[in-house]
């Protein structure tokens, strides 16, 4: 399980330990306080087997820059928003590193690079993996480097623009990063992320045949029922034979009709996508951006209940982000509740600027809210 963690100048991120993280966690936080940030850098500690985990966060917050050259158009990652101040010309590094339990780390640098040095092949069956070679010529082009506890540094070739897809999605390169994921890690825990939008159909349907015929099923109705009391079943249908698309339908009892999910109402699809996730991400872990969003207040209770318990019986740790006092109210109402919950949830705020986290035990989170107190 996560522990600790420590982030340099990762994104908005100048210095910052968060500490005392447990099977639940909530970071609360004013706006721009790095709550998002957070999650992202444990993702890639966590989630880092492969160099490639680095492209994760920019594409989700769709960081990339779209030109036209030669008649045709490029799209490239906009990797300079991973560095603090948002730039790469002075040659910025960036560095997670964590508890979890044992330490580990994950680290990203701008510096010269060598073509020759990065597009070595070699064979999955080699037992020495070839380092990068780098230039100390200070005209010479600059590479994204990555580096961590499970994988030997390698670097991609960047321009002003960013980082070119093909670097980091397909061919030779993505097969060289791949075998040193595989040569360096050949385990690692699923992780989960669960941003605010909501994900598209093709990715719930993926997720969907992750639990389908399973044990955990159930525990997916389970949960939308908090919304919905009367939903019967659910299913992924492919598309018709005349063009339908695939699509996730509901059933309710005492009804004959498919509902699409898409007419059941955010809340529902949000907690169908929070459910999914905490079932795909058994033995790892989960992280949710905006744990609370379309879910009214009057739900929430619930929402905690069945998210901590499916993260014990999981064996998954959930690292979440909020706004809402309403969300860490409920939190507290739970553990009113379920004492025995003490060592299973905190929460923790952060501060713009500052170096350390603000913990809340369960207890503390109690007394707060019971004095309502303000701790977001």
């Amino acid at each position: 399980m996560l522990t600790s963690l420590r982030i340099q100048n990762f994104r908005s991120l100048r210095n910052l330990s968060v500490e005392g993280l447990t099977r639940v966690s909530l970071l609360v936080g004013a706006n721009n306080t790095g709550k998002t940030s957070v999650l992202e850098a444990a993702e890639l500690v966590l989630a880092g087997s492969s160099p490639t985990v680095v492209t994760r966060a920019p594409t989700r917050r769709g960081e990339v820059n779209v030109r036209i050259e030669d008649g045709s158009v490029v799209s490239r990652l906009e990797i300079a928003h991973l560095f603090l101040g948002h730039e790469i010309k002075h040659r910025p590094v960036f560095r997670v590193e964590a508890l979890a339990p044992e330490r580990c780390f994950f680290e990203g640098r701008i510096e010269p690079y060598r073509p020759q040095g990065s597009a070595t092949y070699f064979s999955p069956q080699a037992t020495e993996i070839p380092a990068p070679t780098f230039s100390n010529d200070l005209d010479a082009p600059l590479g994204l480097t990555v580096e961590s506890d499970r994988f030997r540094a390698t670097s991609q070739p960047i321009t002003d623009q960013g980082l070119l897809p093909s670097t980091h999605s397909s061919g030779l390169i993505q097969g060289i990063l791949d075998v040193w994921g595989k040569l360096s890690s050949p385990t690692h825990p699923h992780v989960q992320f669960v941003q605010t939008s909501a994900p598209d159909l093709s990715r719930i349907r993926e997720l969907w045949d992750g639990v389908v015929l399973t044990p955990e099923e159930a525990l997916v109705t389970q949960i939308l029922r908090i919304i919905e009391p009367d939903i019967e079943r659910i299913a992924a249908l492919s598309g018709g034979p005349g063009g339908s698309a695939a699509s996730i339908f509901i059933k309710l009892k005492d009804s004959d009709q498919r509902i699409p999910l898409g007419s059941m109402g955010e809340g529902i699809h949000r907690l169908l996508v929070l459910s999914l996730n905490l079932v795909n991400a058994a033995g790892g872990y989960i992280l949710v951006d905006e744990i609370d969003t379309g879910l009214h207040h009057s739900v929430m209770v619930k929402m905690w209940r069945l998210v901590t318990e499916a993260a014990k019986r999981l064996n998954v740790q959930v690292i979440a982000t909020t706004h809402s006092l309403d969300c860490v109210r409920a939190l507290a109402s739970l553990y009113e509740d379920h004492r025995e919950l003490e060592s299973v949830i905190s929460v923790h705020r952060l501060e713009r600027g500052a170096e350390k986290n603000i913990t809340y035990s369960a207890d503390e989170l109690l007394a707060a809210a019971e004095h309502q107190m303000e701790i977001r």
